[in-house]
């Protein structure tokens, strides 16, 4: 009996704990919640009618995003009024390039071989800065058809960790609650799903046939509000393509699909990353690529 009565009393003080874990998490919730309903301005981040200075020009290999490039270089995005920044790792500080991450803003749609591109033209680097959306070449990708989008590029794994960054949006200036956003697979990386690539393998191996047809890529947010994480240092994801028997099942994002992002609460940064199961000795195997648009900002 004395046994019954103390186990009794231990779950009495576990649920107890756990009441008071649940009752601090939901109390957080409701103050992040009240914060961002007191706020005023709500943006919407479309990149449309900006200069060509700021997106890949020339073609969709986006030349102007290398410091080889011999006309000027592609500049980092800043929205106004929000301050939220776009940009590849290393802008402000000199030449940059687009291999070390981050940031381009980009109208390409190439879908298909254009004249003169024979072979997987169309889904390798060379068409990189292509969003797989809308009407081949008619630069109306974006969102809704409208023309222009943000391109992501890079992630961080085992093999890179030692020099590699996580792609990161922040804010100029103050910070916000950066609600959500439209994403899409880039040409590149859609074309590398459906039919593979000879970087890792030394074959072409379509992602379904990935761990016995488990193949999967999915694309992580991690929020900061200055050096303090966000959500509890937890991501928020969303899976771009998962086949077989990696469950659920989501066929490649070729649509644009709302991703939620409010968990993350009011930050200075979001830093994003790219996971996938179809890695070898030098990491990643499929192109670590995603488009984004119509990112919404509370202020």
């Amino acid at each position: 009996m004395k046994r019954a009565i103390l186990d009794l009393k231990l779950m009495a003080v576990l649920v107890l704990v756990l009441a008071a874990s649940c009752s601090k998490k939901n109390d957080t919730k409701s103050a992040s919640a009240e914060g961002r309903n007191t706020l005023t301005s709500s943006y919407t981040i479309d990149f449309e009618g900006i200069s060509r200075s700021y997106m890949a020009d020339s073609t969709s290999y986006a030349d102007n995003a290398y410091s080889s490039w011999g006309g000027t270089q592609i500049l980092p995005y800043v929205h106004s009024p929000s301050n939220l920044k776009f940009a590849i790792k290393g802008a402000g500080s000199g030449p940059v390039d687009y291999w070390n991450g981050g940031f381009i803003v980009s109208d390409w749609n190439y879908k298909s071989n254009i004249a003169g591109k024979t072979g997987d033209w169309w889904y390798s680097y060379l068409n990189q800065a292509s969003v797989y959306s809308g009407t081949h070449g008619a630069k109306n990708g974006g969102y809704g058809g409208s023309s222009n989008f943000a391109v992501m590029f890079g992630y961080v794994d085992g093999y890179n960790s030692s020099f590699a960054t996580r792609p990161t949006i922040n804010f100029t200036s103050g910070s916000g609650f950066v609600d959500g956003m439209y994403i899409c697979l880039s040409s590149y990386t859609y074309g590398v799903i459906e039919y593979g690539n000879t970087f890792g393998t030394g074959v072409a191996t379509p992602l379904k046939n990935i761990n016995g047809g488990q193949g999967y890529l999915k694309l992580l947010a991690y929020g900061f509000n200055g050096s303090t994480p966000t959500n509890g240092g937890a991501p928020v994801e969303i899976m771009l393509a998962a086949y077989n028997n990696y469950l659920p099942v989501v066929a490649p994002r070729t649509a644009w699909t709302y991703f939620d992002l409010t968990d993350l609460d009011e930050v200075t940064r979001i830093e994003f990353n790219i996971q996938g199961n179809d890695s070898g000795m030098f990491g990643l195997n499929t192109p670590a690529y995603v488009c984004m648009d119509n990112i919404t900002v509370t202020q």
